[in-house]
């Protein structure tokens, strides 16, 4: 499979990330869950951010970056072209320039005559001459080489800045709320030792550079539509910068003839040649990472293991219990590759499993599974956000959360007696006051878990769903990628379901809102 030039970045910034894994599980072939769990606070890392840069020369490079978009933008809108004029023969309909050599041409030439009436000639072509802009000239070539250096440096950044600004809004312990896990913070504790900054002293500038960083990438992405930039997509990944008149004496393509001196000097968004990134070795890491997490959300949500059972990474078998819960985490060896399995299991039996996969377009990869392993439900993990799946990432630390919230749906779906809470050691009672016909709620006095049950009348199937009793709705006035996130975790990971903006249950069959 070939890969474009960010996604290669992209995928070298994974392997990098999660090559950490390796010596780890070299070093660790067996050993106990509590030496796993002290190993996760020392030696292996399950959540990082790692900033290779200075806030201080960060909003140096920004400044300077800032300074060219006036320029950009005038180069975008009238770049300097070359006029490429051609001599050829169109139908008469087509043709909007005629001069003197079209008359000559014609006269001399009577086998493009069609008719002569009223000593008239009626031709069917003529010889005309089109012009057409020529966008390849070597400043053009200099200007996208610029815009890309720019779009590599911000993006990267961005992705930085937003991980360290998200974490923050994370990580504000409330020790009286009833809202999250018992385990919550103690989890927390632990994954955040693996990150060193301190929040208070970089989250006010981290938020200034990443609105500038983020005026620039809104600056020139509308723009790259722009013939100056569509037109020469096809250009040598390295140019050896000239000093040419147009880039000595026009003031907007000097200030890019600077920029680009700059990014030479500072080595700072230049595009570098890229070594094909090991796939096998990039998803042998992501698995065992994914396997590792999966273990600590486990280990976290309720469910105990006997301590010292020695776990075997590479025949890995592992039994968990919760009051009348079992689950069973195991690897399954399949022939597009290894996955995990968790068995939940009290009144019935139910199976998820999950497909950790480095790649973008899991289509094939999901038919293929379901074909090799039968089980209730199939889930891809990724580490890319935008891609539809699980999102386990060693820079989101909330990918713990998102393990606990199917683990928490597993539990639901094997319980038919609804005496135990499924999120803390308490137990459920019916509200009767909420309740319908049929359709019982049942709510925990201590955590104020709600588990009510919905139909479809779409499908006509019955379908339970979570809340927590009490909770109020909480409106945000985010930017758009913040807002995602926190709109993800509105309801604090405890709902089973997918919820709207309003906090609203979302039926699993439809996708909608039934009463």
């Amino acid at each position: 499979m070939e890969y474009t030039y960010e996604e290669q970045v992209e995928l070298n910034h994974l392997l990098e990330s999660y090559q950490v894994v390796e010596p780890f599980m070299k070093k660790y072939k067996r050993l106990s869950y509590i030496e796993l769990d002290y190993s996760i606070v020392h030696d292996l890392t399950l959540f990082t951010i790692k900033p290779d840069f200075s806030f201080e020369q960060l909003e140096a490079q920004i400044d300077r970056l800032v300074q060219g978009i006036p320029a950009i933008k005038q180069i975008f809108a009238k770049p300097f072209i070359h006029l490429k004029d051609e001599t050829i023969l169109l139908p008469t309909e087509a043709v909007r320039i005629i001069n003197n050599h079209t008359i000559q041409h014609i006269s001399s030439h009577s086998e493009l005559w069609t008719d002569i009436k009223d000593n008239q000639i009626e031709p069917a072509k003529l010889l005309t001459r089109t012009y057409e802009d020529n966008y390849g000239i070597y400043e053009n070539i200099v200007f996208c080489k610029v815009i890309d250096d720019i779009l590599s440096f911000t993006r990267s950044n961005i992705r930085i800045l937003k991980e360290l600004i998200y974490t923050n809004q994370t990580i504000e312990i409330n020790i009286l709320e009833r809202v999250n896990h018992l385990n919550y913070f103690l989890a927390l504790g632990k994954l955040h030792t693996g990150y060193s900054r301190n929040f208070s002293s970089y989250y006010g500038v981290a938020t200034k550079c990443l609105n500038r960083l983020q005026f620039i990438l809104n600056t020139i992405q509308p723009r790259l539509k722009r013939p100056v930039y569509k037109n020469n997509q096809f250009r040598p990944k390295k140019i050896k910068l000239h000093k040419t008149n147009i880039l000595s004496m026009h003031k907007d393509y000097h200030q890019i003839y600077k920029l680009s001196t700059y990014f030479a000097k500072e080595h700072i968004g230049a595009i570098k040649d890229i070594k094909p990134v090991d796939m096998k070795a990039l998803q042998k890491n992501y698995f065992h990472y994914c396997l590792i997490l999966f273990i600590f959300s486990i280990g976290h949500f309720n469910f105990t293991c006997e301590e010292e059972k020695m776990i075997n990474f590479s025949r890995f078998s592992m039994e968990f219990h919760f009051k009348n819960w079992k689950l069973k985490l195991k690897n399954i060896k399949l022939e597009v590759g290894p996955a995990l399995s968790i068995q939940i299991e009290k009144d019935q039996k139910y199976e998820f499993l999950c497909i950790p996969s480095v790649l973008k377009e899991t289509t094939t990869l999901a038919s293929a599974v379901k074909e090799q392993y039968s089980a209730d439900e199939y889930i891809i993990c990724t580490p890319y956000e935008d891609t539809k799946g699980l999102f386990l990432s060693m820079m989101s630390i909330e990918s713990f959360r998102r393990i606990q919230q199917i683990i928490l749906r597993g539990m639901i779906l094997t319980d038919q007696q609804r005496t135990d809470c499924p999120f803390c050691h308490s137990s459920l009672t019916i509200n009767e006051e909420a309740s319908l016909p049929n359709r019982p709620v049942y709510e925990c006095l201590s955590c104020r878990t709600s588990l009510s049950y919905g139909y479809c009348p779409t499908e006509k199937k019955a379908y339970s769903y979570t809340k927590i009793a009490g909770l109020t709705k909480r409106h945000f006035k985010e930017e758009a990628w913040l807002l995602k996130r926190k709109l993800e975790a509105q309801m604090y990971f405890r709902n089973i379901t997918a919820i709207n903006e309003d906090m609203e249950i979302l039926c699993p069959y439809c996708n909608k809102v039934h009463p």
